[in-house]
């Protein structure tokens, strides 16, 4: 028997439509003889907890660590443990199992991990699925791979995962233990990407709030020549300039714009040269991120949710988890098949598309560039985009734009540059006139990535007209001005920019060994993780939102001071990945790789363990660290012990940490509130018994409701006084 293990209810069954394998079953579908498809719903396996091992690890006692199991151990989880049973079953019957989870290592292990599991010895083979839509499914069945050829990738998912659990069973215990003995009553998680990923946050804070700055001087002036006038600035001289080419000297600024002004220069250079640009490559998920996030302010969450449900449940666009933005060349033969079914699905772009050439062939189309999965493209499946949500909606254009941008000519324009020289001193301007709109006409002119810009920084588009000049021709100069200007701090984070640090980690890693091997890797995290981890720091309270900006927290600026080097280095952790990686490839053991971390995990613990007095005593290095990060107290209203601010299922409260006492109070925007006692309410006026504090009905929008005294004998007695009436009897 054939038995086909897919990663989602919802991918089996499209598996199973092209298999023929149409007879249902509880947790499967058949063709009622050979062909069986199945399901897992995600990891069906979890690695046990550390009190699994033993139940001794159920407090968290520093002299308990390291936790290095040996071996690692995996429990089914409970809320999936029938269809595990229903996997089982099916597996053993099995003459050979097809892996047809996604195509990445993660797919790879929710297979794998079961087969392993249950033992199976048979036969094993890959379906690599990109797409759900029938063409895709069809032609991955026709071109599978043995399962040999992808039994690393389950290897580098296991380290992955084996890794992670080491880092965050072990230091998150660590650091929790030594901050709580400083004081400190919090949970501190240290994660193999989290981490790294916090201290980037970190830095890039403190370089704003220990940012000065500093006046710089530009002069600009108008020109007229024979054919019109431009404007253009001055060039600052390198030895009279900065490291950045600003002019930091305001009387040297203001003696060039009294020597030009209203005088004679002459053209020293003039160049018109005709230049183009190729379309932008498709979206991968991080470009598409940051794309979603800076047109509409989506957090990268929330376009990955969107484009996975256009994955899977709209079947509307390829596999969404990739690294990758070019295609294999033999998909250039589907491209009419996927023109026209975008055009029969919107037809605003379909009304573009009859401008495509599909014969084109664009630098999108590269075998040598193309990773484990291809860039992000619509399918051929007929869509009803009136089902699509906003985010979906939004994001499937924009799939389809960059794919129908493929098919258009470069965007052509003249490039020119004028130098003019007045008095010894010497101005430059240059301009971009476009020819021909090319793939703009399907992109517009706001989806210009940066690899379409190179060696464009010097042209401007906005300064077109520039008017044809000749070298020796006079220019008369006038409208001279100094423009005082301030440099400026380096912006704070937003999703879309965190994303792209985060991929491009290099150039926050000064070693120059580290640089190397870094500059062609991934960087941190992986496109499928990064958005869950930003998340998981803003939950943990490591991050926060301000706006559109991300900043760190006093909790994230009180870690990073205490956390050496090795944890917070983003170079440790892309290291790690890029080790992953080759893991993946076969390259290196799995064994080999976690053994490394486990003696990095021993030595780190160590330490730490034999220097814990001194660093967690009063004015200790941790002591001092989370000081600011120490939640505010304030003393009981009944005992003058401390009040904690405490989360509750119906939001924050304040109890009081005095065993004697243990009182609660209502919490006001951060502080707690003194409740009014029984023996402090006012007495009816018409029937003695006590009032109660209520608060009346908004009478304007933004307005807080006023609070009155109403009668506990409510609605028998309907007295009422004004709140600041007397606390003893209501008149």
């Amino acid at each position: 028997m054939d038995v086909y293990i897919c990663e989602k209810p919802n991918q089996g069954r499209d598996l199973a439509a092209i298999l023929g394998a149409k007879q249902r079953a509880d947790g499967y579908l058949h063709n009622g003889s050979n062909i069986v498809v199945t399901w897992a719903v995600g990891h069906l396996l979890e690695l046990f907890a550390p009190d699994e091992y033993d139940a001794k690890y159920k407090s968290w006692n520093i002299d308990d660590l390291p936790i290095l199991p040996n071996p690692f151990k995996e429990n089914t989880k409970k809320q999936t443990y029938k269809q595990y049973k229903v996997i089982e079953g099916l597996v053993k019957k099995a003459s050979t199992v097809y892996v047809a989870t996604d195509f990445d290592r993660e797919g790879e292990a929710i297979a794998r991990s079961l087969l392993d599991r249950m033992r199976f010895s048979g036969h094993v083979k890959r379906v690599c699925l990109t797409a759900l839509d029938d063409a895709s499914i069809r032609k991955a069945l026709k071109s599978m791979k043995s399962g040999h050829e992808t039994l690393p990738l389950y290897h580098a998912a296991q380290a992955r995962q084996r890794a992670d659990w080491l880092v965050g069973m072990n230091i998150s215990r660590l650091y929790s233990c030594l901050t709580r003995a400083a004081g400190y009553d919090g949970t501190i998680q240290i994660g193999r990407v989290l981490t790294p990923m916090v201290s980037i946050m970190v830095d890039r804070d403190k370089q704003i709030a220990n940012f000065k700055p500093v006046p710089f001087y530009d002069v600009a002036i108008t020109a007229n020549v024979q054919n019109g006038q431009f404007n253009t600035k001055w060039i600052v001289p390198e030895l009279l300039s900065d490291e950045t080419g600003r002019c930091l000297d305001q009387n040297l600024a203001n003696k060039v714009v009294t020597e030009v002004d209203n005088a004679q220069g002459r053209i020293i250079e003039a160049e018109t040269k005709p230049g183009k640009e190729q379309a932008p490559l498709l979206f991968d998920l991080i470009s598409l991120q940051q794309y979603g996030n800076s047109h509409w302010g989506y957090s990268a969450q929330q376009v990955l949710d969107a484009a996975q449900a256009l994955y899977e449940n709209h079947k509307a666009s390829s596999y969404p988890r990739t690294d990758c933005k070019y295609l294999p060349d033999s998909q250039h033969v589907d491209v009419s098949a996927t023109l026209e079914a975008v055009s029969s699905n919107d037809s605003v772009l379909g009304r573009l598309i009859k401008n495509a050439d599909p014969n084109r062939k664009s630098r999108a189309f590269n075998d040598k560039k193309v990773t484990a999965h291809h860039g992000i493209i619509p399918t051929t499946a007929a869509v009803d985009i009136s089902k699509l949500n906003e985010i979906e909606r939004n994001l499937y254009d924009a799939i389809c734009r960059r794919y129908i941008a493929q098919f258009y000519p470069d965007h052509e324009f003249l490039k020119s540059k004028i130098l003019l020289e007045c008095r010894g001193h010497r101005f430059s301007s240059a301009g971009k006139t476009p020819t021909q709109a090319g793939w703009k006409v399907v992109v517009g002119n706001n989806d210009c990535p940066s690899e379409t810009k190179q060696g464009e920084d010097d042209y401007d588009e906005s300064n077109a007209s520039l008017p044809r000049v000749q070298v020796g021709e006079p220019a008369h100069i006038h409208d001279t001005k100094l423009l005082p200007k301030m440099t400026k701090a380096p912006p704070h984070y937003t999703e879309s920019t965190l994303l792209a640090a985060m991929e491009h980690v290099a150039k926050f890693v000064d070693e120059a060994q580290f640089k190397k091997v870094l500059k062609d890797t991934a960087g941190i995290g992986t496109p499928a993780t990064r958005a869950s981890i930003i998340e998981k720091a803003l939950k943990q309270g490591y991050l926060m939102r301000q706006k559109k900006a991300i900043l760190a927290t006093e909790k994230a600026f009180s870690l990073d001071q205490i956390l050496p080097t090795a944890i917070k280095s983003p170079s440790m952790t892309a290291i790690w990945e890029q080790t992953l990686d080759a893991v993946a490839q076969g390259k290196v053991e799995r064994d080999v790789f976690l053994k490394q971390i486990e003696a990095w995990i021993s030595q780190t613990v160590n330490q730490l363990k034999d220097n814990r007095r001194t660093l967690t005593e009063k004015g200790g290095v941790i002591s001092s660290a989370f000081q600011p990060a120490m939640p505010k107290t304030f003393p009981c209203f009944a005992c003058k012990g401390d009040l904690k601010r405490i989360k509750g299922k119906n939001g924050f409260f304040w109890g009081c940490q005095s065993e004697c006492c243990k009182k609660t109070f209502p919490d006001k925007r951060g502080k707690p509130e003194k409740r009014i006692e029984d023996e402090d309410c006012p007495v009816c006026a018409d029937c003695g018994k006590p009032m109660k504090l209520r608060q009346g009905k908004k009478v304007a929008k933004g307005k807080k409701a006023d609070m009155f005294w109403g009668c506990s004998g409510y609605p028998e007695c309907k007295s009422t006084a004004p709140y600041k009436a007397s606390r003893k009897t209501a008149a």
